[in-house]
């Protein structure tokens, strides 16, 4: 059950316990749980085991799985933030380059650490041949006494040194070979991590002028056909029919007072028509 319930059976759902993976932290699967719980015929040796600093039994010794208390909201958590990497190409491009950067860092330990051993290996073979060359000064200075007996422990000591510095000669050799690949491999290294950090910033930025040029599409879109755009085209229309209108009613207004003036003008004519009838008429009856 602890395999099919995300590391947790009946037993440890009702105590808040849970079976992780040791390797990745992640609930025990269905093998797992097999292999931790098999180990119940070993009873009670595989209690015992639990005595130990992990508290495994033998079965999670074998399984490489602990009991730990179970914490929800840490999974929980760990889901939203990887969601939100996902989301977020940025963040992803940032821990890879974070990623790249710890790498770099841990390969420069590694290689000071193997230049460190090639150090030691050289300051071996110079101290014996050091001591190589002190042994036959004194084998020499034994000669010159009359002490062969001296001198032939001196010239046996000198040989030691010797077949000694020869030893780390070659360990030296090959030691320096060794870091001469790791410093080869370490630069190339340093040069892919500073190419991934120049060509970041030039992916985030091409991201990010990606990014607003679909929002301002996206907004321009919702813009264009959203109601501000329909109020605007409402309101155009109607300024453009009350625009006719105004038209139609100044060219009908002209119309009319050009009839008025007519009406007038025709009243005055008939006017002084009849006057000149009318005085036409007087001078007759005067002659």
């Amino acid at each position: 059950m602890d395999g099919f319930k995300n590391g947790q059976g009946f037993g440890k759902r009702v105590l808040s316990l849970q079976v992780i993976r040791l390797r990745d932290g992640k609930p025990c699967s269905f093998k797992d749980s097999f292999v931790r719980r098999i180990t119940v015929f070993f009873q009670p040796f595989d209690l015992l085991f639990a005595l130990g600093g992990r508290k495994q039994r033998m079965g999670d010794k074998f399984a490489e799985t602990v009991v730990v208390k179970y914490e929800p909201y840490l999974e929980e958590m760990a889901a939203k933030a990887e969601a939100e990497t996902e989301k977020d190409p940025e963040k992803v491009l940032e821990n890879a380059i974070f990623e790249m950067t710890n790498r770099l860092s841990e390969a420069r330990q590694k290689v000071d650490a193997s230049i460190g051993i090639e150090k030691q290996f050289q300051n071996a073979y110079e101290g014996a041949v050091v001591q190589a060359e002190r042994c036959e000064e004194r084998a020499t200075i034994a000669i010159q006494a009359g002490r062969e007996d001296l001198a032939r422990e001196d010239i046996a000591q000198r040989n030691e040194y010797r077949q000694l510095a020869n030893q780390y000669k070659a360990q030296w050799d090959e030691q320096k070979q060794v870091v001469t690949e790791l410093t080869t491999l370490l630069e190339t290294l340093q040069q892919k991590t500073e190419e991934a950090e120049r060509k970041r910033d030039i992916v985030i930025a091409q991201h990010r002028n990606v990014d607003a040029h679909q929002h301002l599409q996206q907004t321009l879109t919702e813009v264009q056909d959203g109601a501000a755009f329909e109020i605007l085209n409402e309101m155009e229309q109607n300024a453009s029919e009350a625009a006719t209108l105004a038209r139609a009613a100044s060219e009908v207004d002209i119309d009319l007072k050009d009839a008025k003036l007519n009406r007038e003008f025709a009243g005055y004519a008939e006017e002084a028509s009849i006057e000149n009838d009318l005085a036409e008429l007087k001078a007759k009856l005067q002659k």
